[in-house]
């Protein structure tokens, strides 16, 4: 059979390389066009063939014996997931696969914090391909979207805070809630009340505490304060809680406290 003959058998059948002793470039490239993957049953392929090859399936990769770092980060642009098929990818191919998919790090060997930082910060949820994620890491990734607390293990207080800050919706995700730890997220954000259940304990007069100790601090959090006087579950008639907010924050409020108290008010 003619070279011409083969090269058209291949394109009916690219798998039939396999079984052409010595093929020619053209053979090669009639079959890699195809299927790069089949790279891997060339012997001695040439540039030519190799770069049909990758074009046509990037994680043919594997099959290159020693890639040059500029084609690896030219694959890599163009497909973050070939970084799975690199050995011991090189930071900087870390670097630009996370640029754009911060699912990239799944791939990446004993990541330094500051990756895996940019890796949730570009998908939050990447912090589940992340073994034993930092505080920092994981309070980067609840800024992000609180539900990245769905993959963390033990939480640390900071990181339960910060999610419920972002979004009171945070506290369904918040495992073996106490009456303690459901005050402590109260002290963040008083909309986490609607999501806990009356069964976890919390009293009236544990809100009031909680409430005078926040409000008597110097340096309060504004958003915090704005946020619990323009909560409707306190104050009037109709409200679930029955704790006058202006006469709490009068007789225990801080000067800021009382300031920013003002401030709402003069808005209506």
């Amino acid at each position: 059979m003619n070279e011409e003959k083969y090269i058209q058998a291949l394109r009916n059948n690219p798998h039939g390389i396999r079984n052409i002793p010595n093929p020619t470039e053209a053979m090669m490239l009639a079959a890699v066009e195809q299927n790069g993957m089949l790279l891997n049953y060339i012997k001695n392929p040439t540039e030519t063939v190799v770069e049909a090859a990758l074009s046509a399936s990037p994680r043919a990769v594997q099959y290159v014996e020693n890639p040059s770092a500029e084609l690896l980060a030219a694959l890599v642009k163009k497909d973050w997931s070939v970084l799975e098929y690199i050995e011991e990818p090189s930071t900087e191919l870390v670097a630009l696969a996370i640029e754009q998919s911060g699912w990239a790090i799944k791939f990446a060997k004993e990541p330094s914090e500051a990756v895996q930082i940019k890796a949730v910060e570009k998908n939050y949820d990447a912090i589940q391909y992340i073994a034993e994620p930092t505080e920092a890491v994981q309070l980067a990734a609840v800024r992000e979207n609180y539900q990245a607390l769905r993959y963390i293990k033990g939480p640390t207080d900071a990181v339960e805070a910060e999610a419920v800050r972002q979004d009171p919706q945070a506290m369904r995700l918040v495992p073996n809630l106490t009456k303690e730890r459901a005050l402590k997220l109260f002290s963040v954000n008083s909309y986490v009340l609607g999501y806990v259940s009356s069964s976890v304990g919390v009293t009236k007069d544990d809100l009031e505490q909680t409430i005078i100790s926040v409000v008597s601090q110097d340096d309060i959090d504004e958003s915090y304060l704005r946020g619990l006087l323009t909560n409707k579950t306190f104050g009037g008639r109709q409200a679930t809680w029955q704790i006058d907010l202006l006469q709490v924050i009068e007789q225990q409020g801080s000067r800021q406290a009382k300031q920013i108290l003002i401030d709402e008010f003069l808005k209506y």
